[in-house]
């Protein structure tokens, strides 16, 4: 992505910055949040990913992790708005739906960078 996104806090101030109305309960949290998306890629690639000097090729899949659960937090936060008419019900799933897709980038992403495979050979 760029050198400007090469660290955790460079990452959650990105986040910060553009997604609106992040609630201060979560935007408090954000440097923790982007470091279990960094620590989840890593665990599914298999390679170490540090907290600073993070390569190009991780950036997308844990900018677009944290941010799914960035978006999930916040509409926790706000709680589900629903309206009921009789047998029509409405719920505000917006945030949902866009936390699922900034899931399925972060996904799509991560499995693009592969991972490491051990197979041993057994001498019995």
């Amino acid at each position: 992505m760029a050198d400007s996104l090469n660290s955790i806090g460079s990452i959650a101030t990105h986040i910060i910055e553009n997604i609106t109305g992040v609630p201060t309960g979560v935007s408090g949290n954000m440097v923790e949040i982007v470091d279990m998306a960094r620590q989840h890629v890593a665990n599914w690639t298999g390679n170490t990913i540090g907290s600073n000097s993070i390569d190009d090729k991780y950036q997308f899949a844990i900018t677009n992790f944290a941010k799914a659960d960035v978006v999930d937090l916040t509409s926790a936060q706000v709680g589900g708005e629903t309206l009921k008419l009789a047998d029509l019900s409405i719920a505000e799933t917006g945030e949902a739906m866009s936390a699922d897709q900034y899931r399925k980038m972060g996904d799509i992403g991560m499995r693009t960078l592969g991972r490491k495979v051990q197979i041993q050979r057994s001498l019995s």
